[in-house]
């Protein structure tokens, strides 16, 4: 059995209104939820950099889609969150442009690295990963061409 964090949209029927949280979801052998934490947590660190790194764990929830807890004759179940919001025409160019930017940070100040530059295999990691930056800045190109053209 596996788990991460997940934002969870609630709907509040009485008031109508919706609530974001994040809660522990566990999944079966087949990647299925199988359960989630009735009440959502909160970041937690025996130390300092523990407290950082359950941060980032809560941080790393937001790369994936929302789910929605929603009732059902069974019990509660989650579901993506149909009100999750669209890809629209700025988006294309928000993340090209945001990819530039990380491609310089990436390049001033991790390439630039006295570390970098004298360890061949710290290197060849960081130009592996300035690779990676780049192919993504020509795909959300292709992407935004492609849609540009229809």
């Amino acid at each position: 059995m596996s788990w991460n964090y997940r934002v969870i949209r609630k709907h509040h029927a009485d008031t109508d209104t919706s609530t974001y949280h994040i809660h522990e979801v566990y999944y079966g052998e087949e990647r299925e939820i199988e359960r989630w934490t009735e009440d959502p947590v909160e970041p937690l660190g025996e130390t300092a950099a523990e407290l950082r790194e359950d941060i980032r764990y809560f941080l790393q929830a937001f790369r994936l889609p929302i789910l929605e807890e929603k009732a059902t004759d069974d019990g509660p179940t989650l579901a993506p969150d149909d009100s999750d919001f669209g890809i629209n025409e700025g988006h294309y160019f928000e993340l090209l442009d945001r990819t530039s930017v990380a491609v310089d940070y990436v390049d001033q100040f991790v390439g630039s690295h006295p570390l970098v530059r004298k360890e061949r295999s710290l290197r060849e990691t960081y130009e592996r990963a300035a690779e990676a930056l780049a192919e993504l800045y020509q795909q959300v190109g292709g992407l935004a061409f492609d849609r540009d053209s229809v």
